[in-house]
């Protein structure tokens, strides 16, 4: 049987995805939603970085810069938003499912398939961010999706909030369909599928709350 992918099914008919997803000898429209997916993450992120969604490692240090090097950080968030929004898609789409494959018995395209529909939270996540951000001017510390407003109650490390904050309902989305869709496709148990998929994700939390800790004066 040939799987049509349709990732935003996923999410509306589970049952029926899965079951296909499951049965699928063959799939198609693999590649076009794979770019699909690559291009709207590109266009977010592209759009937050024009709206300076972000910007808050550098914040500070705008009082000390002149015009040019101003201009030159500019510059080099708005690619390095760029590249971020080419390495999030890389990272949920082919690295995660590499990592799932070695400990689930399914075969790794199907793992990707999982991702794409999983992805699309994370992509709807940026999507109301953006506008949320800009209208509310608050930050990711301050997401209301996110653990980072009780983590500043609870702490002033920012690190810690930072670590927080990329914990949001739209993660907890991601794990749950992730979990939902592989422990179908498996004959592993929860106990042994759904921690090994949850270290992943702590995993990202902790690197990407490491980056956006990090002040980007230190590479200069």
């Amino acid at each position: 049987m040939t799987f049509r992918i349709q990732p935003l099914k996923g999410f509306f008919r589970p049952g029926t995805y899965g079951y296909q997803l499951q049965e699928a000898e063959a799939a198609s429209g693999y590649k076009r939603n794979i770019i699909l997916l690559f291009l709207i993450s590109v266009c977010l992120y592209a759009i937050s970085a024009v709206f300076g969604i972000g910007t808050e490692s550098i914040s500070k240090e705008l009082t000390a810069l002149n015009a040019g090097e101003f201009e030159v950080r500019k510059q080099l968030f708005f690619a390095g938003r760029l590249l971020l929004g080419l390495l999030i898609p890389a990272v949920y789409l082919f690295v995660s499912a590499l990592y799932f494959w070695t400990f689930v018995n399914i075969p790794y395209q199907k793992l990707v398939i999982i991702q794409m529909t999983a992805f699309c939270l994370f992509l709807l996540e940026k999507l109301i961010n953006i506008p949320m951000f800009v209208l509310m001017h608050i930050d990711a510390a301050s997401n209301p999706f996110s653990l980072g407003i009780i983590a500043q109650y609870i702490t002033h490390k920012e690190l810690i909030i930072a670590f927080f904050s990329e914990i949001t309902i739209f993660q907890i989305g991601m794990i749950g369909v992730i979990c939902y869709y592989v422990l179908r496709l498996t004959d592993r148990s929860k106990k042994e599928v759904i921690p090994f998929i949850v270290a992943f994700f702590v995993v990202c939390w902790i690197l990407s709350s490491m980056f956006s800790y990090i002040k980007i004066g230190v590479f200069f």
